[in-house]
């Protein structure tokens, strides 16, 4: 067998891509190099041809469906030459009635009950629109092409929300701002709930989602004050963040979770499982906060000050044991996804929590009256948190110590982690908590 992926497309800095078309159909024969599968970036149309010769085996990505970069959209098996004749034809004919290039605008429907069967939407605006719960086909683009654009979410988002704020403003509190949710994944199982690390956002689990793989549910947060999530004003512990994350996750529908949670997003991850407001089956926490007193307070000042690529490299080299992963791309994009006002934010929160380069907040009880099936990953060469801090944790805990990996498992060993993710997984399904 042979994947049909795709890797890079539109761009460096793409993380996923829309599934526009498929140009061949299960048990049909596909030459190498010849038009298999288009799919959809932020920015353009991307043909993808077949790697090699053979049957299109099945496909995994179906149209419409958002995937991230790396998926394995599909399957080629060996096929021999005698398979192509009884398709070839029906090929043929099929080209000159469905090119490529037009399937990015949407047919009109031939009666006005009929809807079309793919929504013209950026990625962007898929991934808004879904963790806020807008539904596309509701929404009349303002772009002469038709296409959905962020702005188009946005004003039904703000439209949306007018009356919601008009009518608690007379009550005695406010409600925590939105946490910015982005689901991956077509699994129907139990979802995976990612906290990520301090400074970071949803998207820098994709090294891990890309080998996890899209048969498994993913949510990504984006944690108050980072990625697409409004700041937190009166945060000061994790308890706090811990709150606006479950608030979110209730409001979304997320009732139950395998939580997973990397540094800050760690003792946030154990604050949220304390609380029971989110039914968990299983808790991963990897180099998590929360564990001890110690913490690279060089490193989080060094970084709250950054706002250059010449001054915020050499603390990103602090996060990994490869220091070949922070090249100038990484940099600038750690930039990008980081505006001033997220840079004042994360600055105030570090000083919550981590006052004087020390971890305010204990979080060793807590993970101890945790009762579910419980890991905990770290990186040997870890340089921000020391990695024996692991041994705070209960007796019930596993431990996986990473040799020549630093702060950051989840992107250096991805494969590694999201095999022990999984397998903490099947271990709550053993333990009575529900198969995955």
């Amino acid at each position: 067998m042979t994947d049909i992926t795709v890797v890079g497309a539109g761009g460096e800095y793409m993380e996923s891509v829309v599934v526009v078309s498929w140009h061949k159909t299960p048990g049909e024969y596909v030459a190498a190099g010849e038009l298999v599968v288009t799919v959809e970036t932020a920015k353009a149309a991307t043909e993808i041809e077949a790697p090699v010769s053979g049957i299109l085996a099945d496909i995994r990505a179906q149209i419409g469906e958002e995937v991230a970069i790396g998926t394995v959209l599909g399957t080629i098996r060996d096929g021999t030459v005698e398979s192509a004749p009884a398709t070839a034809a029906p090929t043929a004919a099929a080209v000159p009635a469905a090119p490529a290039a037009p399937a990015l605008v949407p047919v009109a429907p031939p009666v006005a009950t009929a809807r079309p069967t793919r929504i013209n939407a950026s990625p962007l605006a898929r991934r808004i629109a879904a963790s806020r719960g807008i539904d596309l086909s509701a929404i009349v683009p303002s772009s002469p092409s038709g296409r959905i654009k962020l702005r188009d979410v946005e004003a039904v988002d703000r439209a949306r929300e007018a009356p919601e704020r008009h009518s608690v403003a007379s009550g005695p509190t406010s409600p925590a701002p939105s946490i910015s949710l982005t689901r991956r994944g077509s699994g129907s199982r139990t979802p995976f709930v990612f906290l990520h690390g301090f400074g970071a956002d949803g998207f820098s689990w994709q090294p891990l989602l890309a080998t996890l793989g899209a048969d498994h549910a993913a949510v990504l947060v984006d944690l108050p004050g980072h990625g697409r999530s409004p700041a937190l004003s009166n945060a000061g512990s994790f308890e706090d963040l811990a709150s606006a994350v479950a608030q979110a996750l209730t409001e979304t529908g997320i009732g139950e979770c395998h939580l997973v949670g990397h540094s800050l997003g760690g003792g946030v991850a154990i604050a949220l499982a304390e609380t029971g407001r989110v039914a968990l089956r299983s808790l991963t926490l990897i180099a998590p906060a929360g564990l001890g007193p110690e913490i690279d307070g060089d490193f989080l000042d060094g970084f709250c000050r950054a706002t250059r690529a010449e001054s915020l490299r050499p603390w990103l080299l602090r996060l990994f044991a490869d220091p070949s992963i922070v090249s100038p791309g990484y940099v600038q994009a750690t930039l990008k996804a980081r505006g001033e006002d997220h840079r004042r934010a994360q600055t105030t929160l570090a000083d919550r929590l981590f006052p004087d380069g020390t971890q305010a907040w204990e979080m060793r009880a807590a993970l101890r009256r945790v009762a579910v099936a419980q890991k905990i990953i770290w990186g040997e060469c870890d340089r921000i948190i020391p990695m024996r801090h692991a041994l705070g944790a209960g007796p019930e805990t596993a431990i996986h110590l990473l040799p020549h990996v630093g702060h950051m498992p989840h992107v250096e060993a991805p494969a590694t982690v999201a095999r022990l993710i999984l397998q903490n997984a099947r271990c709550a399904g053993r333990n009575g908590a529900g198969a995955t």
